[in-house]
């Protein structure tokens, strides 16, 4: 299915300004504009090859740039950055840090989010390279190497919810803070739920039940993800993160008090 042709159709019929950019590719400018120190780090960022990368309609970061902006207009978080590089996953020559969408504080909790738009209704699950089951690779206690290299195979497991990266993000995340014990943190992944709003523009009704059924399948991996990760986190004692499977169509009412609140819903088919 071309969800980027669907997009411009949907956004079209609602009467949302488009830029054209290359068929079915359009632009459409975001809710609240970037401060230039953010738009800069979002343009350091791995997927950003331009200015206007974000600005795609089917675009993840695009749909996080809109929600977390909206979300520091309301005045409930502090230093929200984009694309934020944390650092490398093994203790490895070459290879990059770990890339997370979407970074803030809110009430002393450091927040860390990986962000989902379209990807879970047309890719699978990653599969992490071989060098992520060498155990001499991992920068965390011997005691603890056992229940990395389980986490990481059972992660292989998984058919669409990207657990795969998941663990790479993991991984950076303790490398970067395992020194910070009294630093609260919470990991998200945050996905677009496929709403019945959007799934009624689908003309095939063969079309409309695969993806019924897809959601329903990626609901129930991103909830086994996050009892799999929990565990893991109470048995190395990683006591100071919490991880947490949300998505966007969850957390849309913290961003009720914003006057750009229905905006964000028509935009998304909440």
């Amino acid at each position: 299915m071309n969800f980027a042709k669907m997009l411009s159709q949907a956004y079209s019929n609602v009467g949302l300004k488009m830029i054209p950019f290359e068929t079915p590719i359009f632009y459409i400018e975001p809710i609240i504009k970037l401060t230039e120190e953010q738009e800069e780090q979002l343009l350091e960022g791995d997927g950003q090859k331009n200015r206007n990368e974000y600005k795609q309609i089917n675009s993840s970061t695009g749909l996080a740039v809109n929600y977390y902006k909206v979300l520091e207009d309301t005045g409930k978080i502090e230093e929200l950055q984009f694309e934020k590089k944390v650092e490398k996953p093994l203790k490895i020559k070459g290879g990059r840090c770990a890339n997370l969408d979407v970074t803030y504080k809110k009430e002393g909790k450091l927040f860390y989010v990986e962000s989902k738009f379209l990807e879970p209704y047309y890719s699978s699950n990653e599969h992490n390279t071989a060098s992520y089951f060498k155990k001499d690779n991992y920068d965390v206690p011997d005691n603890d190497k056992d229940a990395w290299y389980a986490l990481l195979v059972d992660a292989q497991n998984y058919k669409i919810y990207n657990f795969s990266q998941i663990c790479r993000h993991l991984m950076a995340i303790w490398r970067k803070h395992k020194e910070d014990k009294l630093l609260k943190i919470v990991f998200q992944s945050v996905m677009w739920k496929m709403t019945e709003k959007f799934i009624s523009t689908i003309e095939d009704e063969e079309k409309q039940e695969i993806l019924r059924a897809r959601i329903k399948f990626i609901d129930e991996e991103s909830k086994s993800c996050q009892h799999r990760i929990n565990d893991f986190l109470n048995q190395i004692g990683w006591n100071n993160l919490t991880f947490e499977c949300v998505y966007y169509n969850e957390i849309v009412e913290d961003i009720s008090s914003s006057k750009y609140y229905s905006e964000f819903r028509k935009r998304y088919f909440l």
